[in-house]
């Protein structure tokens, strides 16, 4: 099962369970998100025919009340704590085979066959320090 449709699955799901139409979670996600987003598209994430934007399935989870996981990660809402919100970490989304960059480093995600991914980093220093490359392969953790 590819992820897009086990996240699509999640969506429906829990749209249905909150006794949601698609038109009413547009409606929703449109004023959360401060953006148009049509029952069309929901229609087609809950299909697996396009991928949703992070924003907009982390509005969906939090408009459900729900938490949603996928391959192994975890998409939901702000958790509270004894009365008190206490804020999930953030986290970083990459498209792979595009080379990021930032100040001081690049970074270069690629998929690779059998639930890996390669990773490449070149971190600069400084002007007399010659650049330092680290090549990484991380493969999804098998679950116990």
């Amino acid at each position: 099962m590819t992820w897009k449709i086990e996240l699509g699955e999640q969506i429906r799901r829990a749209r249905k369970n909150a006794k949601m139409s698609q038109e009413a979670l547009s409606e929703e996600i449109t004023v959360k998100c401060g953006e148009s987003y049509s029952h069309a598209q929901i229609s087609h994430v809950e299909n697996a025919k396009s991928a949703p934007a992070v924003n907009i399935v982390t509005a969906i989870a939090e408009i459900l009340g729900v938490e949603f996981e996928v391959g192994g990660c975890k998409i939901g809402k702000r958790i509270e704590h004894a009365g008190r919100l206490t804020l999930m970490p953030q986290q970083l989304s990459f498209p792979f085979g595009v080379e990021h960059a930032f100040p001081s480093a690049t970074l270069k995600l690629t998929a690779l066959p059998e639930n890996s991914i390669l990773l490449e980093a070149t971190f600069e220093h400084g002007p007399q320090t010659p650049l330092k490359t680290i090549n990484a392969i991380v493969e999804k953790k098998a679950s116990a």
